[in-house]
Protein backbone atom coordinates (compact mmCIF):
# COMPACT_ATOMS: atom_id res chain seq x y z
CA UNK A 1 0.00 0.00 0.00
CA UNK A 2 0.86 3.60 -0.77
CA UNK A 3 1.18 5.90 2.13
CA UNK A 4 0.91 9.69 1.96
CA UNK A 5 1.66 10.11 5.69
CA UNK A 6 4.10 7.55 7.53
CA UNK A 7 5.02 8.17 11.04
CA UNK A 8 7.58 6.30 13.04
CA UNK A 9 8.19 6.92 17.39
CA UNK A 10 7.00 10.47 17.06
CA UNK A 11 8.04 12.60 20.30
CA UNK A 12 7.64 15.64 21.91
CA UNK A 13 8.36 17.30 25.06
CA UNK A 14 7.60 21.25 25.67
CA UNK A 15 9.55 22.89 28.44
CA UNK A 16 7.32 23.57 31.37
CA UNK A 17 7.68 27.42 33.05
CA UNK A 18 9.86 27.28 36.42
CA UNK A 19 8.14 28.91 39.18
CA UNK A 20 10.73 31.65 40.87
CA UNK A 21 11.39 29.33 43.80
CA UNK A 22 12.76 26.41 41.36
CA UNK A 23 14.49 29.30 39.19
CA UNK A 24 16.40 30.16 42.38
CA UNK A 25 17.10 26.86 43.93
CA UNK A 26 17.75 24.95 40.29
CA UNK A 27 18.17 27.46 37.81
CA UNK A 28 20.17 24.51 35.22
CA UNK A 29 17.12 22.32 35.63
CA UNK A 30 14.49 22.56 33.39
CA UNK A 31 11.05 20.19 33.46
CA UNK A 32 9.65 19.12 30.32
CA UNK A 33 5.62 18.46 29.53
CA UNK A 34 5.22 15.04 26.78
CA UNK A 35 2.98 15.88 24.15
CA UNK A 36 3.41 13.15 21.96
CA UNK A 37 5.71 9.91 22.89
CA UNK A 38 6.48 7.31 20.39
CA UNK A 39 3.52 7.41 18.16
CA UNK A 40 3.78 5.19 15.06
CA UNK A 41 0.78 5.35 12.48
CA UNK A 42 0.75 5.77 8.12
CA UNK A 43 -2.14 7.13 6.62
CA UNK A 44 -2.84 5.64 3.08
CA UNK A 45 -2.72 7.88 -0.39
CA UNK A 46 -6.56 9.17 -0.65
CA UNK A 47 -7.24 8.02 2.92
CA UNK A 48 -9.63 9.90 4.88
CA UNK A 49 -7.62 9.23 8.49
CA UNK A 50 -8.67 10.57 12.17
CA UNK A 51 -7.38 11.80 15.35
CA UNK A 52 -9.28 11.34 18.37
CA UNK A 53 -8.79 12.50 21.52
CA UNK A 54 -9.19 14.47 24.66
CA UNK A 55 -8.01 18.02 25.54
CA UNK A 56 -4.53 17.83 25.71
CA UNK A 57 -4.18 14.39 24.27
CA UNK A 58 -1.67 15.55 21.52
CA UNK A 59 -3.90 15.88 18.55
CA UNK A 60 -2.86 19.57 17.17
CA UNK A 61 0.68 19.16 18.18
CA UNK A 62 0.67 16.08 15.85
CA UNK A 63 -0.84 17.61 12.94
CA UNK A 64 1.53 20.89 13.56
CA UNK A 65 4.42 18.63 12.89
CA UNK A 66 2.96 17.07 10.07
CA UNK A 67 2.68 20.35 8.80
CA UNK A 68 6.13 21.21 9.68
CA UNK A 69 5.01 24.19 11.98
CA UNK A 70 6.70 22.42 15.17
CA UNK A 71 9.88 20.24 14.77
CA UNK A 72 9.57 16.87 16.57
CA UNK A 73 12.16 15.91 19.53
CA UNK A 74 12.60 12.42 18.14
CA UNK A 75 11.14 9.91 15.63
CA UNK A 76 10.51 10.52 11.96
CA UNK A 77 7.71 11.95 9.57
CA UNK A 78 7.59 11.41 5.71
CA UNK A 79 5.26 13.52 4.11
CA UNK A 80 4.54 12.47 0.45
CA UNK A 81 7.49 10.90 0.26
CA UNK A 82 8.78 13.97 1.80
CA UNK A 83 11.02 13.77 5.02
CA UNK A 84 9.62 17.13 7.61
CA UNK A 85 12.24 17.83 9.21
CA UNK A 86 15.40 17.44 6.06
CA UNK A 87 12.75 18.41 3.00
CA UNK A 88 10.02 20.71 4.71
CA UNK A 89 10.00 22.69 1.43
CA UNK A 90 8.84 19.32 0.24
CA UNK A 91 6.00 18.81 2.51
CA UNK A 92 4.72 22.57 2.24
CA UNK A 93 4.45 22.35 -0.97
CA UNK A 94 2.50 18.71 -0.42
CA UNK A 95 0.10 20.16 2.34
CA UNK A 96 -2.93 22.22 3.18
CA UNK A 97 -3.44 23.28 6.73
CA UNK A 98 -7.31 24.44 7.59
CA UNK A 99 -7.48 25.75 10.84
CA UNK A 100 -10.55 26.80 12.33
CA UNK A 101 -9.16 30.30 13.21
CA UNK A 102 -11.43 33.55 11.87
CA UNK A 103 -8.07 35.22 12.90
CA UNK A 104 -5.82 34.46 10.35
CA UNK A 105 -7.69 35.78 7.20
CA UNK A 106 -8.33 39.87 6.55
CA UNK A 107 -11.97 41.12 7.98
CA UNK A 108 -12.51 43.97 5.70
CA UNK A 109 -11.51 42.40 2.68
CA UNK A 110 -13.39 39.97 0.28
CA UNK A 111 -13.19 36.12 0.27
CA UNK A 112 -12.28 36.42 -3.46
CA UNK A 113 -9.07 39.13 -2.33
CA UNK A 114 -8.47 37.29 0.87
CA UNK A 115 -7.38 34.06 -1.18
CA UNK A 116 -5.79 36.63 -3.54
CA UNK A 117 -3.45 37.64 -0.74
CA UNK A 118 -2.79 33.97 -0.11
CA UNK A 119 -2.06 32.72 -3.34
CA UNK A 120 0.73 35.29 -4.01
CA UNK A 121 2.11 34.42 -0.87
CA UNK A 122 2.20 30.74 -2.49
CA UNK A 123 4.20 32.41 -5.10
CA UNK A 124 1.62 32.00 -7.84
CA UNK A 125 2.19 33.70 -10.90
CA UNK A 126 -0.16 36.62 -11.20
CA UNK A 127 -1.34 35.47 -14.36
CA UNK A 128 -2.68 31.70 -12.94
CA UNK A 129 -4.42 33.64 -9.90
CA UNK A 130 -7.63 33.88 -11.07
CA UNK A 131 -8.29 30.79 -12.62
CA UNK A 132 -7.24 29.15 -9.42
CA UNK A 133 -9.51 31.21 -7.34
CA UNK A 134 -12.33 30.50 -9.59
CA UNK A 135 -11.52 26.72 -9.62
CA UNK A 136 -11.20 26.57 -5.71
CA UNK A 137 -14.17 28.55 -5.09
CA UNK A 138 -16.40 26.93 -7.16
CA UNK A 139 -15.20 23.51 -5.56
CA UNK A 140 -16.12 24.74 -2.00
CA UNK A 141 -19.79 26.75 -2.75
CA UNK A 142 -18.28 30.05 -2.47
CA UNK A 143 -18.25 31.62 -6.53
CA UNK A 144 -21.49 33.44 -5.82
CA UNK A 145 -20.10 35.10 -2.34
CA UNK A 146 -16.52 35.43 -3.55
CA UNK A 147 -16.86 39.39 -3.77
CA UNK A 148 -18.43 39.34 -0.04
CA UNK A 149 -16.39 40.75 2.88
CA UNK A 150 -15.02 38.15 4.84
CA UNK A 151 -16.73 39.55 8.42
CA UNK A 152 -20.24 39.14 6.26
CA UNK A 153 -19.47 35.17 6.06
CA UNK A 154 -21.27 32.80 8.15
CA UNK A 155 -19.40 30.31 10.37
CA UNK A 156 -19.69 27.74 7.54
CA UNK A 157 -18.69 30.02 4.77
CA UNK A 158 -16.03 31.24 6.45
CA UNK A 159 -14.81 27.12 7.03
CA UNK A 160 -15.62 26.69 3.51
CA UNK A 161 -12.66 29.75 2.64
CA UNK A 162 -10.41 28.01 5.08
CA UNK A 163 -10.89 25.02 2.92
CA UNK A 164 -10.51 27.16 -0.35
CA UNK A 165 -7.29 28.57 0.81
CA UNK A 166 -5.19 25.57 1.64
CA UNK A 167 -6.08 24.31 -1.60
CA UNK A 168 -4.96 27.00 -3.71
CA UNK A 169 -1.41 25.46 -4.23
CA UNK A 170 -3.30 22.18 -5.39
CA UNK A 171 -1.52 20.29 -2.81
CA UNK A 172 -2.14 16.38 -2.34
CA UNK A 173 -2.47 15.88 1.43
CA UNK A 174 -4.98 18.02 3.52
CA UNK A 175 -4.65 18.62 7.25
CA UNK A 176 -7.55 19.62 8.86
CA UNK A 177 -7.82 20.55 12.92
CA UNK A 178 -11.12 20.22 13.84
CA UNK A 179 -12.89 21.91 11.06
CA UNK A 180 -16.26 21.35 11.95
CA UNK A 181 -15.66 22.61 15.57
CA UNK A 182 -18.50 25.66 16.48
CA UNK A 183 -20.50 25.13 13.04
CA UNK A 184 -24.39 23.98 14.02
CA UNK A 185 -25.80 20.98 13.22
CA UNK A 186 -26.70 21.16 9.58
CA UNK A 187 -23.37 23.47 8.56
CA UNK A 188 -21.01 20.74 10.06
CA UNK A 189 -23.36 17.73 8.28
CA UNK A 190 -22.90 19.88 5.12
CA UNK A 191 -19.32 20.05 5.58
CA UNK A 192 -18.64 16.57 6.47
CA UNK A 193 -19.76 15.56 3.41
CA UNK A 194 -18.18 18.08 1.26
CA UNK A 195 -14.65 16.97 2.49
CA UNK A 196 -15.78 13.02 2.19
CA UNK A 197 -17.25 13.28 -0.95
CA UNK A 198 -15.79 16.19 -2.64
CA UNK A 199 -11.75 16.17 -1.33
CA UNK A 200 -11.42 12.61 -0.76
CA UNK A 201 -13.82 10.67 -3.06
CA UNK A 202 -13.83 12.64 -6.19
CA UNK A 203 -10.36 14.70 -5.65
CA UNK A 204 -8.61 12.02 -4.44
CA UNK A 205 -6.88 13.82 -1.78
CA UNK A 206 -5.61 12.66 1.36
CA UNK A 207 -6.86 14.19 4.63
CA UNK A 208 -6.16 13.84 8.10
CA UNK A 209 -8.08 15.85 10.54
CA UNK A 210 -8.84 15.83 14.39
CA UNK A 211 -11.92 15.77 15.97
CA UNK A 212 -13.69 15.74 19.07
CA UNK A 213 -16.96 14.07 17.97
CA UNK A 214 -16.54 10.65 17.87
CA UNK A 215 -20.11 9.79 15.60
CA UNK A 216 -18.29 12.53 13.19
CA UNK A 217 -15.29 10.28 12.97
CA UNK A 218 -17.43 7.10 12.42
CA UNK A 219 -19.06 8.54 9.77
CA UNK A 220 -16.26 10.27 7.91
CA UNK A 221 -13.24 8.21 8.61
CA UNK A 222 -11.79 4.97 7.08
CA UNK A 223 -9.64 4.62 9.78
CA UNK A 224 -9.11 6.67 13.41
CA UNK A 225 -6.04 6.96 15.62
CA UNK A 226 -7.14 7.67 19.38
CA UNK A 227 -4.53 9.72 21.42
CA UNK A 228 -4.14 10.19 25.45
CA UNK A 229 -1.48 11.98 27.29
CA UNK A 230 0.61 11.67 23.81
CA UNK A 231 0.68 8.16 23.67
CA UNK A 232 -1.24 6.06 21.05
CA UNK A 233 -4.07 3.45 22.64
CA UNK A 234 -5.25 2.03 18.96
CA UNK A 235 -5.37 2.71 15.36
CA UNK A 236 -7.69 0.93 13.00
CA UNK A 237 -11.09 1.32 11.59
CA UNK A 238 -14.13 2.37 13.55
CA UNK A 239 -15.64 -1.39 13.45
CA UNK A 240 -11.74 -2.30 14.95
CA UNK A 241 -11.97 0.28 17.18
CA UNK A 242 -14.99 -1.04 18.61
CA UNK A 243 -14.00 -4.80 18.45
CA UNK A 244 -11.81 -3.79 21.25
CA UNK A 245 -14.12 -4.36 23.54
CA UNK A 246 -15.11 -7.48 24.88
CA UNK A 247 -17.84 -9.19 22.94
CA UNK A 248 -20.75 -7.52 24.12
CA UNK A 249 -23.69 -9.25 26.49
CA UNK A 250 -26.21 -6.75 25.90
CA UNK A 251 -29.53 -7.19 23.59
CA UNK A 252 -32.06 -4.80 21.83
CA UNK A 253 -35.28 -6.05 21.94
CA UNK A 254 -38.24 -4.75 19.94
CA UNK A 255 -41.59 -5.62 21.73
CA UNK A 256 -45.43 -4.83 21.10
CA UNK A 257 -47.79 -4.65 23.81
CA UNK A 258 -51.32 -5.04 24.11
CA UNK A 259 -53.45 -2.05 25.88
CA UNK A 260 -53.84 -1.68 29.19
CA UNK A 261 -51.00 -4.00 30.42
CA UNK A 262 -48.35 -2.31 33.08
CA UNK A 263 -45.54 -2.76 30.64
CA UNK A 264 -42.67 -1.36 33.06
CA UNK A 265 -43.46 -3.71 36.34
CA UNK A 266 -44.20 -6.57 34.15
CA UNK A 267 -41.16 -6.35 32.11
CA UNK A 268 -39.62 -5.58 35.64
CA UNK A 269 -40.70 -8.80 36.80
CA UNK A 270 -38.91 -10.41 33.90
CA UNK A 271 -36.04 -9.17 33.96
CA UNK A 272 -35.63 -10.25 38.05
CA UNK A 273 -36.73 -13.53 37.75
CA UNK A 274 -34.18 -14.58 34.59
CA UNK A 275 -31.11 -11.91 36.08
CA UNK A 276 -31.49 -9.69 33.71
CA UNK A 277 -30.19 -6.04 34.11
CA UNK A 278 -32.24 -3.42 32.68
CA UNK A 279 -29.97 -1.37 30.34
CA UNK A 280 -32.17 1.13 28.82
CA UNK A 281 -36.23 1.08 28.35
CA UNK A 282 -37.76 3.53 25.96
CA UNK A 283 -41.72 3.77 24.61
CA UNK A 284 -43.75 5.09 21.96
CA UNK A 285 -47.30 3.86 22.20
CA UNK A 286 -47.56 0.37 21.46
CA UNK A 287 -43.98 -0.32 21.32
CA UNK A 288 -41.27 -0.79 23.07
CA UNK A 289 -37.37 -0.81 22.72
CA UNK A 290 -35.79 -2.66 25.53
CA UNK A 291 -31.84 -3.00 26.09
CA UNK A 292 -30.68 -5.89 29.00
CA UNK A 293 -27.75 -7.12 30.14
CA UNK A 294 -27.37 -11.19 29.98
CA UNK A 295 -24.29 -11.51 31.46
CA UNK A 296 -23.47 -14.18 28.91
CA UNK A 297 -25.78 -16.47 29.21
CA UNK A 298 -26.46 -19.28 27.03
CA UNK A 299 -29.02 -19.17 24.43
CA UNK A 300 -29.49 -15.43 24.91
CA UNK A 301 -31.60 -14.52 21.76
CA UNK A 302 -33.68 -17.76 22.25
CA UNK A 303 -34.02 -17.53 25.57
CA UNK A 304 -35.18 -14.07 25.73
CA UNK A 305 -37.86 -14.01 23.22
CA UNK A 306 -39.42 -16.91 24.84
CA UNK A 307 -39.70 -15.61 28.39
CA UNK A 308 -41.43 -12.45 26.92
CA UNK A 309 -43.41 -14.27 24.50
CA UNK A 310 -44.76 -16.25 27.28
CA UNK A 311 -45.92 -12.84 29.27
CA UNK A 312 -47.59 -11.81 26.43
CA UNK A 313 -45.47 -9.52 24.40
CA UNK A 314 -44.97 -9.68 20.40
CA UNK A 315 -41.21 -9.87 20.15
CA UNK A 316 -41.05 -7.72 16.56
CA UNK A 317 -36.70 -8.27 17.22
CA UNK A 318 -33.93 -9.53 19.32
CA UNK A 319 -30.65 -8.62 18.41
CA UNK A 320 -27.04 -8.28 20.04
CA UNK A 321 -26.46 -4.50 20.66
CA UNK A 322 -23.05 -3.15 18.69
CA UNK A 323 -20.44 -1.25 20.63
CA UNK A 324 -20.57 2.27 19.94
CA UNK A 325 -17.01 3.46 18.73
CA UNK A 326 -18.11 6.30 21.48
CA UNK A 327 -17.95 3.37 24.41
CA UNK A 328 -14.97 1.87 23.36
CA UNK A 329 -12.96 5.66 23.34
CA UNK A 330 -14.35 5.70 27.26
CA UNK A 331 -13.41 2.62 28.12
CA UNK A 332 -9.81 3.16 26.29
CA UNK A 333 -8.86 6.36 27.75
CA UNK A 334 -10.42 5.73 31.34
Amino acid sequence: MEYSVEVVKLTKKYPLVKRYRDIILHPLTQEKMIALQDVSFSVGRGELFGLLGPNGAGKTTLLKILATLILPDGGRVMVNGFDAEKNPFGVKRSTGFVVNEERSFYWRLTGWQNLEFFAVLNNIGAASIPARLDRVLTLVGLKQDAHRMFKDYSAGMKQRLAIARSLIAEPDILIMDEPTRSLDPFVAKNLREFIKKELVEKKGKTVCLSTHNLHEAEEMCSRVAILHKGKLLACGSPRDIKSLLPAGDILEIHLIKTPGENTRDIITNICNINGYKQAGLTENGKDIKLAIETDGRTADISFAVAKFSEAGFIVSACLPKEATLEEAFDKLVE
